[in-house]
């Protein structure tokens, strides 16, 4: 009896449901540097339609009517600080003014680990824009502030991120 119970235990363990494991997988790509592959990103949602929206209108992710995610796959060990500068770098070279940004940056140093090969952050958006970050499947905070979502998107899915081929296949743009 009790074997049973162990392997019960067992294989429940080893199909636990992940964060993104109802949405639809809209996109996905690798951010590189030079010969160093940093990242795997993935963009979800909840929403089946949106995919077909994104590809009339690359904004729709901007107003979704479900649930987005994405979901960052790390290669490379990259310390908090380095994630939060570029972090910053990135919503300022998307026009976003340091009074928004300096808010949005204190939250994350609070949520944020360093990461190491091998660990997935997932930021999930509601409809509402509340952002609740996930490291594998463990939700290790979120940010208040209903613009933060969005923002954070921008980095990737904005028409003016600085990954153009990434944003493209995040969205589904490209086959």
């Amino acid at each position: 009896m009790y074997k049973y119970l162990l392997l019960l235990v067992l294989f429940s363990s080893m199909t636990s449901a992940t964060v993104v494991d109802k949405m639809h997988k809209l996109g996905a790509g690798e951010m590189s540097f030079l010969f160093w592959r940093l990242y795997r990103a993935e963009f979800y949602s909840l929403d089946s339609g949106l995919s077909a929206a994104v590809k009339r209108d690359a904004k729709a992710y901007l107003t979704p009517s479900k649930e987005t995610a994405l979901r960052i796959e790390y290669f490379k060990q990259i310390d908090k600080q380095d994630l939060l500068d570029a972090t910053e770098d990135q919503w300022l070279h998307l026009g976003y003014d340091q009074a928004s940004i300096q808010p949005w940056l204190t939250s994350l140093n609070v949520i944020w680990p360093d990461v190491a090969p091998g660990d997935v952050l997932t930021l999930v958006i509601s409809p509402a824009g509340e952002s609740q970050f996930y490291l594998g499947e463990q939700a290790i905070g979120g940010v208040e502030d209903t613009d933060f979502g969005v923002a954070f998107l921008s980095i990737w899915l904005s028409q003016q991120t600085s990954q153009p081929k990434l944003r493209a296949q995040l969205l589904g743009l490209t086959s």
